[in-house]
């Protein structure tokens, strides 16, 4: 993740969802930080979020603290401020609360964000920044679509042309790719911090990993990679090594270039996992 993920990340796991009257919403507020956490390309994260039905207002928020996280080296925290706009806006999106509650909150934060006008208008520019909508026709042609909040991060059957964009408009990779790499990525974080979910994390990669084994269609290269991956799992399971210090290594050495693998269009993978592989092999000597 680079600084302003980092931000965006940590304001969003910030917010209160325990607020939040329906789970499915906590769940999706999880997943849009998943990923932003996860993406490759943080611009067109925010362009796609910004056409889903009823989330224009809480894509801009993002946007404006990201252009100003941008702008100034100094911001390494949200602040409350910024949390309370976020969160505001992410209810409005979800209809958790009416417009009219919205244009006022008990810290007296405003809700007009810098630019919103610009964003809506084709008549006026947008400012120019890292995130401005600098293209309001393009914003028009896709806003047509607009999916909806819990189509996209709900527990909805999802299409591969409205999960992850990335540069030019393609999309890499399964959704079930995905969601094994933002697993492993969490469960690094789990096991380095020490936190109580790092068993149920993996065996939710176990899970992932039994699917892509069990499916004929699946790539013998990233088989192999999951056979080795349930077996180094379940090994350190076993023998309680979550907190020794080589498994952190593993896993820091493996989440990085299955993140990346993911992200490679399919024709451009072949040998891309290999290395992993390999390092998978003989991971048992590491602890004899």
């Amino acid at each position: 993740m680079n600084r302003t993920q980092r931000y965006i990340s940590l304001l969003l796991e910030r917010l209160p969802k325990y607020e939040l009257r329906s789970y499915e919403h906590q769940t999706s507020l999880d997943r849009i930080r998943d990923r932003v956490s996860s993406t490759s390309d943080i611009h067109a994260e925010f362009l796609y979020l910004y056409q889903v039905k009823d989330c224009a207002d809480f894509a801009l928020s993002l946007m404006w603290i990201a252009d100003k996280v941008e702008k100034d080296l100094t911001k390494e925290e949200s602040t409350i401020d910024e949390e309370t706009l976020v969160f505001s806006k992410f209810r409005q999106s979800i209809g958790d609360v009416s417009p009219s509650e919205e244009e006022s909150d008990s810290t007296g934060t405003t809700t007009n964000l810098p630019g919103s006008q610009e964003f809506r208008s084709t008549s006026t520019p947008a400012p120019e920044s890292a995130f401005s909508l600098s293209s309001p026709p393009v914003l028009e042609s896709i806003s047509t679509l607009e999916p909806t909040i819990d189509s996209i991060f709900g527990d909805a059957a999802q299409s591969s042309e409205l999960i992850q964009p990335t540069k030019g408009g393609s999309t890499y990779g399964s959704e079930q790719e995905r969601r094994l790499a933002i697993l492993l990525e969490q469960f690094l974080e789990s096991v380095q911090s020490g936190n109580d979910d790092r068993t149920k994390l993996l065996s939710d990669i176990i899970d992932e990993c039994n699917i892509v084994l069990t499916t004929d269609s699946a790539a013998e290269d990233y088989k192999q990679f999951c056979k080795l991956l349930t077996e180094f799992l379940q090994y350190i399971s076993n023998n309680n090594y979550f907190d020794d210090v080589r498994v952190m290594n593993m896993l820091s050495n493996i989440q990085d270039p299955f993140a990346q693998w993911t992200r490679t269009e399919p024709n451009n993978r072949t040998g891309a996992l290999n290395a992993v592989i390999d390092t998978f092999r003989d991971f048992k000597n590491m602890f004899e």
